[in-house]
């Protein structure tokens, strides 16, 4: 497989690539635990309240390292004691699937990409991290290969997309072709959001089995009642083993964007609700 610009890293050379596939980086696919790659160590009397103007140059730098979207929420207390996790108040990141590894079949190869993905999006959640003990708050790195935390979940609960039915998170900017990583910390005034405007979702995943009907594992299982979100059968899913993506693939929100679904959505209530039916 040749490497091209559009990288599963997000531009990132390739020499960089090719030496952690070389490598052999073993970052499997999530729910493990990562020891903490932290270089700068947590203050002692942290801060709890951040500027706008920091918070602002933190989402810049974010960007600039490759991360689409950024979100916040509060972690509940019963998760936190479950799971060792120290902070409440979460920033929740997204970032790309490259192109190479959705276009690629099922493989070691596509696998090991897999693996550098995780391995650079951990380096650039604990550089952010980093920035933000430098400044005088106290964190906490989740990791996107972590397992104390649901991803889909927490990027559901950030307000970044809602979550589909292949149990993937679909945003805006992505559909569902991301992971997502986080940074808990001592700040307090985080810009929490009540409203998900991404809740229609639910509404299209429960017509929609693309996923499910790709998978050629039948690891998707649609609920009898057409919940929005099928059964995983996590022995059969080769997403962790062997780097597939055709869920992803299959997604209209991929294939047709966000606005394109969103659209076909709108026209279908729209008639529903002439008819008596919503």
């Amino acid at each position: 497989m040749k490497l091209t610009k559009d990288l599963p890293c997000c531009g990132a050379p390739e020499d960089v690539i090719e030496k952690l596939i070389q490598e052999k980086v073993e970052c499997g696919c999530g729910g493990f635990s990562v020891p903490d790659q932290s270089k700068v160590e947590n203050p002692q009397k942290p801060k709890t309240e951040i500027t706008d103007l920091l918070l602002e140059t933190l989402k810049e730098k974010s960007e600039k390292l490759g991360i689409v979207s950024v979100g916040y929420t509060k972690i509940p207390e019963s998760v936190l004691d479950d799971n060792e996790l120290k902070y409440s108040n979460a920033i929740v990141f997204t970032y790309p699937i490259g192109m190479d590894i959705v276009n690629e079949p099922p493989s070691e190869l596509t696998q090991r990409l897999n693996d550098v993905l995780y391995a650079l999006f951990g380096n650039i959640t604990y550089e952010l991290s980093d920035f933000l003990r430098e400044e005088g708050f106290q964190t906490q790195t989740i990791h996107p290969m972590d397992g104390k935390v649901g991803f889909s979940q927490l990027g559901e609960e950030a307000k970044l997309g809602f979550i589909g039915k292949s149990g993937l998170l679909i945003s805006p900017e992505l559909g569902p072709r991301l992971k997502i990583s986080a940074i808990l910390t001592s700040i307090e005034n985080l810009p929490y959001t009540d409203e998900n405007s991404h809740k229609w979702i639910r509404s299209y995943c429960e017509r929609c089995s693309k996923c499910t009907k790709k998978c050629p594992q039948k690891a998707l299982i649609e609920q009898q009642n057409k919940l929005a979100k099928a059964h995983l059968v996590d022995e059969k899913c080769i997403g962790c083993s062997q780097g597939c993506t055709y869920c992803i693939e299959a997604c209209p929100f991929f294939t047709n964007g966000y606005e394109w679904v969103l659209e076909k959505q709108m026209k279908l209530e729209a008639k529903l609700k002439e008819k008596g039916k919503l």
